[in-house]
């Protein structure tokens, strides 16, 4: 059951990393996270014993599904590899590609000779994979086959836990990769064991052991490798709720931009959507404000010449506000809130100005979309709540 969990939660990964490679232009990252998130979940898959013994009875080979986990190891390895060293790389694309064929070139040479040497040691008799393990990663030179793919795999591992460490922060995907890389630590710790079993010393860990430990080192880079997907899906729900009034009201002022609409895809797409149908709708909004202001301004100049004109309001400074960006976004919230339930009139008359609208230089688009959305429903439940209190009296 454990085991059918591991190869789940590998499987789940990397099918939403297909469904993302296919969503986006396929890269060469996204296909090495699906060569080595695929190679583990068969590794998982490959020791459950009824799917182990199935594979031997078809293949009319007995422990054939060994040797198979032996090769899906190696393709972790070489897609993981290939994934951090395309990543961390400051190379051509062409070049980071050529490596990468390169990498992938050398684990298909290993991964054949250790199917080459896997038949060429004979039958066995049929049994389970820890007790095939057990009788071969031993001090009688039988297990020597097995050290050109487990010091491979190591090596590789190796190449990726200091890549991955290194490049792990604290952004989102940066802690992604930090448990990716610790489930890699642990993977490589594994390895380790069957390599110092392999060349006779035996008494510091016990295979089952080991494998327990390969188990939770499954779970923990499925984990990483499933950590920016919640976190993008959460998100996205959070996001969603925060622009909801400011995307409704913007709708009904102008519907023709689409806002209400709802596209189809992944729910981060849906989020970005909606938010560049608010920034047009508020860029329509403040240019129907600002001609409005032009020509009140420009009626009340006729009717009185000698009044001195105030175009503090319809001249738009090319600065940005003296203010921080959350009163920026406090006024630009104010100046909607004010249009609200058909009120033109005092919506136009509160407009701040075009240079209100700019999001500040610490802000990100979709920051700036967000701050104004929560400023705009903090505005919009203020005033419902004072209505309400002041609708019995």
């Amino acid at each position: 059951m454990i085991i059918w969990v591991i190869a789940g939660l590998l499987g789940l990964a990397t099918g939403l990393r297909i469904g993302w490679a296919l969503v986006n232009k396929q890269s060469l990252v996204s296909t090495a996270m699906i060569v080595a998130l695929g190679s583990l979940g068969a590794v998982a898959a490959l020791n459950w014993p009824p799917l182990t013994l199935l594979i031997d009875t078809v293949l009319r080979w007995p422990n054939i599904s060994v040797g198979l986990s032996q090769v899906a190891l190696i393709g972790c390895a070489a897609g993981s590899c290939v994934m951090i060293t395309s990543v961390s790389s400051v190379r051509s694309p062409a070049a980071i590609r050529k490596i990468a064929l390169a990498q992938y070139g050398v684990a298909a040479v290993i991964a054949v000779v250790s199917l080459v040497v896997f038949f060429a040691a004979g039958r066995q008799p049929e049994m389970a994979p820890q007790e095939y393990l057990r009788r071969n990663l031993g001090s009688d030179g039988t297990a020597l086959p097995w050290l050109l793919p487990l010091l491979y795999v190591l090596l590789a591992l190796s190449l990726v836990v200091w890549a991955g460490l290194r490049h792990s922060n604290r952004t989102r995907r940066g802690r992604a990769l930090f448990v990716f890389t610790v489930g890699i630590v642990l993977i490589a710790l594994a390895l380790a064991f069957f390599v110092l079993r392999a060349v006779g010393t035996t008494g510091l860990v016990g295979v089952g052991a080991a494998a327990t430990l390969l188990g939770c080192a499954m779970l923990v880079v499925a984990a990483g490798s499933l950590l920016p997907s919640l976190e993008d899906w959460f998100g996205a729900r959070r996001e969603l709720r925060v622009i909801g009034p400011l995307l409704d009201e913007l709708g009904r002022r102008h519907p023709d931009v689409g806002i209400g609409v709802r596209p189809r895809g992944p729910l981060v797409f849906r989020v970005a959507e909606r938010m560049s149908l608010i920034s047009d709708a508020l860029f329509l909004e403040a240019t129907a404000a600002r001609s409005a202001l032009r020509r009140v301004d420009s009626v009340g100049s006729a009717a009185d010449p000698d009044e001195p004109r105030d175009s503090g309001d319809c001249e738009d400074s090319e600065d940005s506000p003296q203010v921080s960006p959350g009163e920026q976004a406090a006024a630009v919230a104010s100046w909607i809130c004010a249009g609200r339930d058909g009120e033109t009139d005092a919506g136009r008359a509160a407009f701040p100005g075009l240079a209100w609208l700019r999001q500040p230089p610490s802000y990100s688009d979709r920051e700036w979309i967000l701050e104004i959305a929560d400023q705009y429903r903090q505005c919009a439940r203020g005033e419902g709540g004072s209505e309400r209190q002041s609708a019995p009296q």
